[in-house]
């Protein structure tokens, strides 16, 4: 049977040099974009692709800058703050559920409520990566913004467990349909500063589970359920509303590649070594989220260190964020993002295992969250370095998928092996860093066979050709890959 025709989008290249001559020369205009002026594209008007003007062809480089990048960055990081401020802030409704609506029920009943959230979020990544890479993202934050206010108002009615369930399920479809684009969206904006952008995006789900915590644990003493609810969803519309205008779309549309192209990444030990340490360590990333007041209550602390065990938590992750995009722009991405796993498990089997006074206790709420803050900015940073620019967004949703699974089962046996250890966290400390650790030793093996790629002076057969560099000053080989020249060598580095 005779193969279709190559679509005229797809056949289209991609990149400005396709389009433009040698010899003219680029200039930065007022905003800092890169331009090149030419009156009429190489390619004639006939052959672009529906709905793409001529204009849109002139892209340049990423600007790393600029009034409208860093309006994406900042409407990313609303919506984060909001919906992921919501999610991890589960923890704080447990006890809640335990003693209203879901009395009866046992904790790690209670807590499935939670880690559908953390599945629905992961679990849809992969078509929404897929359906940004082709559309962009003002159209995914939108439907997000809408699905996460219905969400809240079906949770401040509920009163039965599946009632409960389906809300949160919900909320975090919705949470499903912002991660990705807010996560890879900086990809598009940012090459030099990229894990900067992307550090700070992600530290809103950092400042949001600090401040929603406190505005749960304050309103349910003062509000009933319902009231509260309600002013949490009237309070998220407000700061996400405007944040849907301010997504703009700097790659020009194209058709959407085919399923097959799904498999090509997998086809790349570096990233499947990459979406293994991921899926290890969110397996159990949560737990010490859903279940920092237990740690607390366990060592004694009190009444105000066990009300405020999330927060505290929620704020070494905020600081851990932040500081991670630093620390990888200037060591790194991978150098960094291989050491958190391993730094994780230590603080678990120091501070969350046996019993410590209350100034142990914080000390270690703190370190997880920064940890683990760390961890959730780089897992996207570090993907997008071993990726082409056109497939960021699918390989950072197929990456997030991987994890759905693992952290749907891994809270509950935590919570499970809590009550074994008489509501303590002595058992569920020891599962949760051995997880960390084994973590660890899969983060790492990119940069092993980054090393043995570079020492054996070839790429091994099928991996993209993009070095994963540990330092700044580390060069990477030329890629090979349509449209990701013009990052190439940076990307790697970013």
């Amino acid at each position: 049977m005779p193969s279709a025709p190559p679509s005229p989008i797809a056949s289209t290249p991609t990149r400005v040099d396709d389009y433009y001559s040698a010899d003219e020369q680029p200039y930065v205009d007022k905003d800092g974009v890169t331009r090149f002026p030419t009156p009429e594209p190489a390619v004639p008007a006939s052959a672009l692709p529906p709905n793409v003007a001529p204009g849109m062809l002139d892209i340049g480089p990423p600007p790393d800058g600029g009034r409208d990048a860093w309006l994406v960055v900042l409407g990313c990081f609303l919506h984060l703050f909001c919906i992921f401020g919501f999610i991890t802030s589960y923890g704080q409704l447990v006890p809640y559920y335990i003693t209203h609506q879901l009395e009866g029920y046992s904790r790690s009943t209670v807590l499935w409520g939670g880690t559908v959230q953390t599945l629905m979020v992961f679990g849809v990544s992969v078509f929404m990566g897929r359906y940004f890479d082709v559309h962009g993202a003002r159209t995914l934050i939108i439907s997000g913004t809408v699905l996460a206010t219905i969400a809240l108002i079906g949770l401040a009615f509920s009163k039965e467990f599946y009632q409960i369930f389906l809300s949160n399920a919900a909320f975090g479809l919705a949470g499903g349909i912002v991660y990705s684009p807010a996560t890879a969206v900086a990809g598009h904006w940012f090459l030099k500063r990229r894990a900067e952008a992307v550090g700070f995006i992600v530290a809103g789900s950092g400042l949001g589970g600090v401040m929603y915590p406190i505005m749960l644990k304050e309103m349910l003493e003062k509000l009933s359920f319902r009231d509260t609810i309600l002013i949490i969803m009237g309070f998220n519309l407000v700061l996400m509303l405007p944040a849907c205008f301010w997504m703009k779309a700097r790659l020009p549309p194209r058709a959407p590649p085919p399923l097959s192209a799904l498999k090509k990444p997998w086809r790349e030990s570096r990233y499947v070594f990459l979406c293994l340490g991921t899926a290890c360590y969110a397996m159990n990333i949560m737990s010490p989220y859903f279940n920092a007041g237990i740690l607390a209550q366990g060592n004694k602390t009190s009444p105000e260190i066990v009300a405020y065990a999330v927060a505290i938590l929620q704020a070494g992750s905020f600081v851990g964020r932040i500081a991670a995009g630093r620390l990888a722009d200037r060591y790194g991405v991978w150098l960094v993002f291989g050491a958190i796993p391993f730094a994780t498990s230590v603080t678990l089997f120091a501070f969350w295992v046996g019993p410590v006074g209350t100034a142990p206790t914080i000390i270690g709420l703190v370190l997880y969250g920064a940890f683990s803050g760390g961890w959730f900015t780089l897992a996207a940073a570090a993907t997008a370095a071993i990726s082409p620019m056109e497939e960021i967004g699918s390989r950072i949703g197929m990456m997030w998928n991987g994890i759905a699974l693992p952290m749907l089962i891994g809270p509950v046996v935590t919570g499970r092996l809590i009550e074994i250890g008489d509501n303590t966290f002595k058992y569920a400390g020891i599962w949760v860093g051995c997880t960390m650790f084994l973590a660890g030793l899969l983060s790492i093996g990119p940069l092993a066979v980054g090393f043995l790629q570079r020492r054996g002076g070839k790429d091994m057969q099928g991996d993209h050709v993009e070095a994963v560099s540990t330092t700044d000053a580390e060069t990477a080989p030329e890629s090979k890959t349509p449209g990701a020249s013009s990052c190439g060598k940076k990307q790697g580095q970013s």
